[in-house]
């Protein structure tokens, strides 16, 4: 069994786009390995896949650099979920799953040539973090017949053929926070403003925010907007606390709740501060800002906390992290993503194996006879509907409550396990065709 050790040596490959490989187990005559004998002559191979060495190759587009360079917790959850599921018992036993990030540094002119270098040499890409990214990809993953799953996704990319969402739609957390606070936060009477970021992600944070809003019937303030990655919010500050704004729902990844926390400091602005899972980062509860960050913010991740016992598969996921790497970080949000998309990847490939065909057309098809993933681990947020076509999706929407606490590994501290909103469930419909 190949074991990783070493978080830093993770990060090194990840960033260099060389593969990781995922434990593999002892082949057998049941699973999805079969008889180790003639599994090339009963299969029909495809890119990244080695039938005689019964190796597949999935890819990864997920930056691990920079502001970003805490993601690579991401590929880190990959490796022990596909550690689980090469293991005997597991839907791949018998086989070995190798891992291809490439770091997009959450750039999609960066990202779309990274694609084009490695499409050929991997079977399904497993993770992308980006609604940005994966809507410059969409044209070219649509012509090469890919089938990708994010890491998130939002309404204009939920329902499109060759991409599996497995988690809620990460721009539609505001319909679940929103509910949340004006029921234990007493909020029903607050201004409800936005801060936002200038991309995908952000323009479909507005749209589920103002929904929510009109259909709670609550007071709305005004919306604000920020460049990706910027240093300087002082503006869209100054302007919030003009318009007394009460509660603020934001929408953004990389560091900028830190940023918001300092420069609200500087202007002793304290509003209640909503943020989906982009948001998060491993030093929200030691870095910058973090004592306000602790009073004013409540963020929303699907899963439990990282000790918590509410969600089954939470042990078993620490479980996995610690045989590939003794020495890992305990990271929120990250790790179960990766560990989510690698088991889900693990079933699709199974289920292509079961059907005689790993090609690009028999991994495709596949994905069409999984019907419901059930959420039996905890960790997803409710069952993931696929269905047959596109328009049958369902994706999962109970999210649970955190606010940011210093004293808990990751820096979350769960006051709510998988919040069921009303308003979530009818945004779901509202957005499907």
């Amino acid at each position: 069994m190949k074991k990783t050790h070493a978080t830093g040596w993770i990060a090194l490959v990840a960033a260099a786009g060389i593969a990781l490989s995922g434990c593999a187990g002892t082949p057998s005559d049941g699973g999805a390995g079969g008889d180790d004998s003639g599994a090339s002559e009963e299969l029909v191979g495809g890119p990244g896949v080695d039938l005689d060495a019964k190796t597949i190759r999935v890819g990864a587009l997920v930056p691990v650099s920079g502001v970003f360079a805490g993601a690579i917790t991401n590929i880190e959850g990959m490796e022990a979920g596909f550690h689980r599921a090469t293991e005997a018992g597991g839907a791949l036993e018998g086989w070995t799953v190798e891992v291809v990030n490439q770091d997009t540094k959450y750039d999609a002119a960066t990202a779309i040539p990274l694609y084009e270098g490695f499409k050929d040499d991997v079977s399904v890409i497993s993770l992308v973090l980006g609604s940005t990214i994966i809507d410059a990809l969409l044209p070219s993953v649509e012509a090469d017949n890919v089938t990708l799953i994010p890491g998130g996704t939002t309404p204009n990319l939920m329902f499109e053929e060759h991409i599996l969402p497995t988690l809620p739609m990460t721009s539609a957390h505001a319909s679940s926070l929103i509910p949340y606070v004006v029921e234990e936060y007493d909020k029903g009477d607050a201004t409800f403003c936005t801060m936002t970021v200038e991309d995908t992600l952000g323009k479909y944070v507005q749209e589920n925010f103002d929904f929510t809003v009109e259909e709670l019937n609550l007071t709305k303030g005004i919306d604000t907007t920020f460049a990706p990655n910027t240093d300087q919010l002082t503006p869209q500050i100054t302007a919030l606390k003009g318009a007394g704004c009460d509660v603020v729902m934001t929408g953004g990844t990389g560091a900028f709740l830190q940023t918001l926390a300092v420069q609200s400091v500087q202007q002793d602005y304290s509003p209640m501060v909503l943020a989906g899972n982009s948001a998060y980062n491993i030093t929200l509860a030691t870095g910058p800002g973090a004592a306000w960050l602790s009073e004013n913010a409540i963020i929303s991740v699907p899963g439990d906390e990282w000790l918590g016992t509410d969600a089954p598969g939470q042990a078993e996921m620490i479980e996995d992290l610690e045989a590939i790497n003794p020495d890992f970080v305990p990271t929120a949000n990250a790790h179960l993503t990766g560990y989510v998309n690698a088991l889900f990847t693990a079933k699709l490939l199974a289920k292509a194996i079961e059907d005689g065909d790993l090609s690009r057309e028999g991994i495709a098809t596949a994905a069409t006879q999984l019907g419901t993933w059930e959420d039996e681990l905890g960790l997803v947020g409710g069952d993931v509907v696929i269905g047959e076509n596109p328009s049958d999706r369902v994706p999962p929407y109970k999210l649970s409550m955190f606010r940011i606490n210093p004293d808990v590994p990751t820096g979350l501290a769960l006051e709510e396990y998988y919040f069921d909103s009303e308003v979530a469930k009818k945004y779901i419909e509202s957005v499907t065709p």
